[in-house]
This record gives C-alpha cells, sequence and structure tokens, in this order.
C-alpha cells in the first residue's frame, strides 16, 4: 500500500469490493477505505466522500459516524460537524461530549 502507482490500483479494489452488494454494508471495509485516503493516499476530499458515502450505506454504524469525529474534523466545518451530532441524535446515535467542547478543545490548542 505504498505511494505510487498502486494507489489508483487500491483505490480501485476498494471500489469494486463496494460495488459488490454483501460487502456493500460491510463497516469494516469503509472504514479501511476510509483510513487508506486519510492516511495513505492523504487525500482528505476523498476521504470526506467517502465517509458521507459509508454513512449513507451504513447510517446504523456508530463507529462509522465517530470515525467523522474524530478523524475529519480538521476536515469538516464546524457547521458540517454540528450537522453531524444532530442527526447522530435524531439515530439515537448518542456521544458522551458535545461537540462544541470538542470545537472549543481545538480552538484552545490552536
Amino acid at each position: 500500500m505504498s505511494r505510487g502507482s498502486s494507489q489508483h490500483r487500491i483505490h480501485g479494489l476498494f471500489e469494486r469490493a463496494l460495488v459488490n452488494g454483501n460487502l456493500r454494508n460491510s463497516v469494516v471495509l469503509w472504514r479501511c477505505y476510509i483510513a487508506y485516503e486519510i492516511n495513505i493516499a492523504s487525500n482528505p476530499s476523498a476521504a470526506k466522500r467517502i465517509f458521507f458515502r459509508a454513512i449513507h450505506a451504513c447510517p446504523w454504524s456508530k463507529r462509522l459516524w465517530l470515525d467523522g469525529f474524530l478523524k475529519l474534523n480538521c476536515i469538516l466545518t464546524g457547521k458540517e460537524l454540528s450537522d453531524l451530532q444532530e442527526v447522530m441524535r435524531d439515530k439515537e446515535l448518542n456521544m458522551r461530549t458535545d461537540i462544541y467542547e470538542i470545537l472549543l478543545q481545538d480552538e484552545l490548542i490552536a
């Protein structure tokens, strides 16, 4: 999974796997794809697009929703994070802390 020409091949493998009806709802596969785009491919905008596709495919997965906050908090705007929290609350996927506390902590660190 190194950088270079294999990136397109790996991206294609993820996309082909997600076309499969049995794997489309695999939370682990979506999380791996998001992690690949963030950590290996260094493409945060692609990770953001994949995240929204993932929560559309697996809206029941609290872990996927939390990845949005933990892995994409520097990519998503405050409004997007707030909207995500509101949708999570509507789906009864509760978090232990308020998103505004997280944003305040980020401001204090910066």
